[in-house]
């Protein structure tokens, strides 16, 4: 998307989404000021990994820094293998939905290679259960990454990111965006969910990715984020 679109997302920003996506950005670039970077948005289900990866995008691109989005969900594995423990079980989500392998081997180390390397921020189509065609990109030499999804912090993926933002939503707040994005249902106890929740207790319990995090934000409100736990930067 050509910056003079992201920037013009940036007009319905509240006063407390300005304030801390802007942190967020200068806080990264601060970090790491040079060089291709990589951040990783997570948390559970509905918590607003997207949308707010989104705006991070936005945030970078208003303080002069080329940001590209991926997302795990679109480097989910086939059906059958990732159904392959069953179609209700935790540990197979946990282990078996994602190709982490694939993400790291066409996204991952090439975008942080740098040079003329082609990465590709999209592999699969969940809907079509099939590989999508491969579109390879290029960025410039100070470019940021930013990819949203689950698990991120697993042992394959740890060590790979510049940056991880952890987010965090009310139980009710997350239902009900669950609710509105999926029809499901909104109490997020309730048994139709216990595949994802499970997996991702099995995650926290395993691998303590709050505790790792560079960033904590609550984003329950969508309009009024905040965060939640003082940077490690």
């Amino acid at each position: 998307m050509a910056d003079s679109a992201l920037l013009m997302r940036a007009a319905s920003w509240t006063p407390e989404q300005k304030q801390l996506y802007t942190r967020l950005a200068e806080l990264m670039v601060r970090r790491n000021p040079r060089g291709r970077r990589l951040v990783a948005v997570e948390g559970r289900d509905g918590v607003g990994k997207t949308r707010f990866a989104d705006a991070l995008q936005v945030a970078f691109a208003r303080a002069g820094v080329e940001a590209f989005r991926a997302s795990a969900d679109d480097f989910h594995r086939p059906q059958a293998f990732r159904y392959r423990q069953g179609r209700d079980s935790p540990k197979g989500y946990y282990e078996d939905a994602f190709d982490t392998e694939l993400l790291d081997r066409v996204l991952l180390h090439p975008f942080r290679m740098g040079g003329s390397t082609g990465f590709m921020t999209r592999a699969f189509d969940l809907h079509r259960d099939a590989p999508v065609e491969m579109e390879w990109q290029t960025a410039g030499p100070d470019a940021v990454l930013l990819v949203d999804g689950v698990f991120l912090q697993r042992p394959a993926l740890k060590g790979k990111w510049h940056a991880v933002v952890y987010l965090e939503a009310d139980d009710r707040v997350r239902g009900e965006r669950l609710r509105a994005r999926d029809g499901a249902h909104p109490d997020v106890s309730h048994g139709s969910h216990r595949r994802y929740r499970e997996a991702h207790d099995l995650y926290e319990r395993a691998h303590g990715p709050r505790r790792t995090a560079t960033f904590i934000v609550d984003n329950s409100d969508w309009q009024k984020p905040f965060q939640s736990f003082a940077d490690s930067c």
